[in-house]
């Protein structure tokens, strides 16, 4: 037989065995349930008194209850009898009822009946009991826990306590009811159901159901990715450990036990199992589903997060063309046109937000990456599309917008005859506002008004071949601006101003092409 002190030291370690001195309501909740009980009331009540006041938390359900040798077989085996005076043994069997202490009660009272027994045990802060017999008849079983506290250290412990409740509770197939009464002693309010729904902390999930076992799995939000584990809806285990790497999971199944500590699930055949379902549930219906998500993410412009989260589970599990990036704003880029792209240009086109240049580029077609505040997404993008070259698009494209038919006519058909005589390439003049790269130039060359093109083609001289049809003057430009009072008084004036002007920004001005101008001028 151990010593009372080895039995005392024994069962104080199965007590502080639980690190949450709250989990004890999971415990008591799932003897409940053990019980045959499809409802469980957890309730808190404060009596405040000039001394301090004291707590009551009960936990009641509606199972089968016990009787006396159940009692004295099995829930009271743990502890010294008052009436006996001697140790019984230390089982395994109701080690989870012993967690109730860990919050350290005054007095721990459980009333219970079976088979036309009604029994009270009484016990004692020094964990000593009493086994009373109760003239009035109990249907099930309640444990209450009663407790000296002030009415700030019940409103402490009643937080503590719901949310234990919710943590360890929130998924149980029985209804768990919780009331919380108030700190100033008032009645306590009608219970509510604590329960939601199994969802995991990603932009979407998948579902796997069989006989005995749910699995919920999504891309995390957050890595490493949560996985919380559970019993008929109990929690078992909440950690981060990558059961499967980048998935957020929450898994109920029978096939689950608790290790004997209480802090984690046993690793046998029937854990393997489940997880085993868990990786073929992300390796299929999970990635099926990850080329329409992510396109889903990437058009929502209020989604940013989620896409980013999509993203960096989709780069290493979807090949490059399967992949959708993201416009400024939000839009879908397909993975193929990104690649044609890139192979073509050599470069990734980012833009911060959506621009007018942005819009027009997209709207020929033209890939525009979303210039994310998401540290490395660009570069990883680049990766993929075997590029490290950053183009932003309002710098490296350029756009004249179209303006009235018929603006200045009879300046522009004067400048275009001027820049003809001095060899210019180009065959029409039109006065157009100019966005992008170029809205700071005095013109540009182009192939069409409203057509995006890179800067560097609109830069061209309008006396080389090639150059492009058009010339698009930008009248908000200073120099331009001179000549604007001219345009309609003068035509001809203002023409050889502005012709002039191209000349030198061309490099052409010659004593020749000057002399040409000039006659024109006075013909």
């Amino acid at each position: 037989m151990i010593s009372a002190q080895a039995s005392a030291d024994v069962l104080d370690e199965l007590v502080h065995q639980f690190t949450d001195s709250f989990a004890f309501y999971r415990e008591l909740i799932q003897n409940s349930i053990d019980a045959g009980s499809t409802r469980i009331e957890v309730q808190l009540a404060y009596r405040p008194s000039a001394k301090g006041g004291v707590l009551t938390a009960s936990v009641t359900d509606w199972g089968e209850g016990m009787n006396r040798r159940i009692i004295e077989d099995y829930l009271v085996t743990k502890f010294r009898s008052l009436k006996e005076n001697d140790l019984t043994k230390i089982g395994k069997f109701g080690i989870g009822f012993v967690s109730v202490f860990a919050c350290r009660p005054d007095v721990l009272t459980v009333d219970t009946g079976r088979d036309g027994e009604s029994w009270r045990v009484l016990f004692k802060k020094d964990r000593s009991y009493e086994l009373l017999a109760l003239s009035e008849p109990v249907e099930g079983t309640t444990v209450t826990v009663h407790k000296s506290a002030t009415a700030s250290e019940y409103a402490a412990f009643a937080a503590h306590s719901e949310a234990a409740v919710k943590k360890w509770c929130r998924h149980s197939d029985s209804e768990v009811m919780l009331a919380i009464g108030p700190s100033d002693g008032r009645p306590v309010p009608p219970p509510k159901l604590v329960r939601e729904p199994l969802r995991v902390d990603a932009p979407f999930q998948v579902e796997h159901r069989e006989e005995g076992t749910v699995i919920v799995a999504g891309p995390a939000r957050r890595l490493p990715a949560p996985t919380s584990l559970y019993n008929r809806g109990l929690t078992l285990l909440e950690t981060i450990e990558p059961m499967v790497p980048g998935v957020a999971l929450e898994i109920v199944s029978r096939e689950f036990e608790h290790t004997l500590t209480r802090d984690n699930v046993k690793r046998d055949d029937g854990f393997n199992r489940v997880m085993a379902l868990a990786r073929k549930l992300a390796d299929g219906p999970l990635l099926d589903a990850l080329p329409r998500e992510l396109e889903k993410a990437a058009r929502d412009p209020a989604n940013d997060d989620d896409y980013h989260a999509l993203f960096e589970y989709a780069r290493t599990r979807l090949s490059p063309g399967q992949l959708t990036l993201r416009a400024p704003g939000g839009g879908a880029v397909a993975g193929e046109a990104l690649l044609a792209q890139a192979k073509r240009d050599r470069a990734l086109v980012v833009a911060a937000e959506r621009s007018p240049v942005v819009e027009r580029l997209l709207a020929a077609g033209v890939p525009v990456l979303e210039q994310s505040a998401h540290q490395g997404y660009l570069e990883r993008v680049g990766a993929l599309a075997g590029t490290r070259a950053i183009h932003l698009a309002d710098k490296a494209f350029t756009w004249a917008e179209q303006v009235p038919e018929g603006h200045h006519p009879l300046f522009c058909a004067a400048l275009a005859t001027a820049l003809r005589l001095t060899g210019a390439t180009t065959s029409e003049v039109v006065v157009a506002p100019l966005h992008g790269g170029c809205q700071e130039e005095p013109f540009m060359v182009a192939a069409a008004i409203g057509r995006p093109m890179r800067v560097e083609h609109a830069r061209r001289s309008p006396f080389v071949a090639g150059a492009g049809p058009l010339l698009c003057l930008n009248l908000a430009h200073p120099e331009v601006a001179k000549a604007v009072p001219l345009l309609r008084l003068a035509p001809k004036l203002a023409a050889l101003l502005i012709a002039r002007l191209v000349l030198v920004v061309s490099g052409k001005l010659s004593v020749k092409a000057d002399t040409t101008l000039t006659t024109w001028a006075l013909e």
